[in-house]
């Protein structure tokens, strides 16, 4: 028996939950968590594992992981001194990157360029 919750696709079968963005808030933040947790100054991590690693923490999920991109440089721009949180940054934006996703802010900024030029 559906929820009050779920929703139905053209084939009449169940689809997504209506909570789905507050379960990917969720799953944002423990990809977040899950970085800081990998930021190691001592340590040259493997970057296949460290992807692999918050892919899988983000369920694999791009979503996810740009979500918790937002979440950490939101936590760095209100905490500029938290330097676990500036290395969980920069795990989340080298794992993003091996996996070949681009941070919106970059994506923001040619926009603009070309906007302007």
């Amino acid at each position: 028996m559906p929820t009050p919750f779920a929703t139905r696709n053209d084939q009449g079968r169940p689809s997504e939950r209506a909570d789905a963005p507050q379960r990917s808030s969720v799953v944002a933040e423990q990809v977040w968590r899950r970085a800081e947790e990998l930021v190691d100054p001592l340590a040259h991590h493997d970057l296949v594992a460290l992807a692999l690693n918050l892919l899988r923490t983000a369920h694999h999920d791009p979503a996810a992981m740009a979500d918790a991109l937002a979440l950490g440089r939101q936590h760095v721009r209100s905490h500029p001194d938290d330097t676990t949180a500036s290395g969980g940054v920069e795990v989340l934006e080298r794992g993003m990157a091996f996996l070949g996703m681009k941070p919106a802010s970059l994506d923001d900024a040619r926009h603009r360029a070309l906007m302007v030029g």
